[in-house]
């Protein structure tokens, strides 16, 4: 009888998910940039929101502020990267990868937010069709410094400019909810939330058939892969879901 009911229960659970990750899902058009800070901050962190603008045949660019050479492998990480873009459909013309002496990858570094924005501004002129930014938000979900001066170049970029782009950021989960993993899903599954609320936040959830695909994305980063990034993934809320809300 137990038996009968975790199967039933599972089955629902699949079945909610499935229906909640194909629900209202956020309607973008033109050509997206993901502004981020390391080579790998895109299939930690971004996943969700990749799988979602590369099933609706969304042009998407990368604009990687860094090498990741904090270890001395950023030739290699630079490398990854592009194989971690064409697992999600983004031609390596559509990738670049910042190496600038005053944007090296440190806890310790702090990177100018006019430096970012002059960054972020270059690539736009070179791709004219940007219609919609996606960053960190002002925690950087792991309180990383470099995501966090991302954020504010992004947003010193937005405040100096007219209206007219869109800007979406990644919003950080407190700590004792960031790593409930695929449980973290129940409460949406429960109160059958839609993907959209009045305030412009979105919630992206990963697809149940399409879950290994943050996995797959952090396989391209084989420089990368120790013990704790694989508890990471299996962990993380954002392997599964990415919640977007407006800047």
């Amino acid at each position: 009888m137990l038996f009968f009911l975790a199967v039933s229960l599972l089955i629902g659970f699949m079945a909610r998910w499935f229906v909640l990750s194909a629900k209202h899902a956020p309607t973008i058009t033109g050509d997206v940039l993901l502004v981020f800070a390391h080579p790998d901050d895109e299939a930690m962190f971004f996943a969700p929101t990749l799988h979602l603008l590369q099933q609706q045949h969304i042009p998407t660019h990368f604009l990687c502020l860094s090498t990741g050479n904090a270890d001395g492998l950023g030739p290699v990480r630079a490398k990854e990267l592009l194989d971690s873009a064409a697992y999600f459909g983004i031609a390596p013309r559509n990738v670049k990868v910042v190496d600038h002496p005053q944007l090296q990858d440190g806890m310790q570094e702090r990177w100018a937010p006019a430096l970012v924005r002059q960054e972020v501004a270059q690539y736009l002129r070179k791709a004219g069709s940007i219609s919609t930014i996606i960053t960190f938000d002002a925690r950087g979900v792991s309180a990383h410094p470099n995501h966090i001066a991302v954020h504010e170049g992004v947003k010193a970029f937005k405040e100096s400019l007219p209206p007219g782009l869109h800007y979406l950021q990644l919003r950080t989960r407190p700590l004792h909810l960031k790593y409930l993993g695929l449980t973290a899903l129940g409460g949406y599954l429960t109160r059958g939330v839609a993907t959209r609320d009045r305030r412009r936040d979105f919630v992206v959830v990963m697809p149940p058939a399409s879950v290994l695909r943050s996995w797959c994305a952090m396989m391209k980063h084989r420089s990368q892969l120790r013990w704790f990034r694989y508890l990471f993934l299996t962990f993380s809320t954002y392997t599964y879901f990415n919640e977007l809300k407006a800047m």
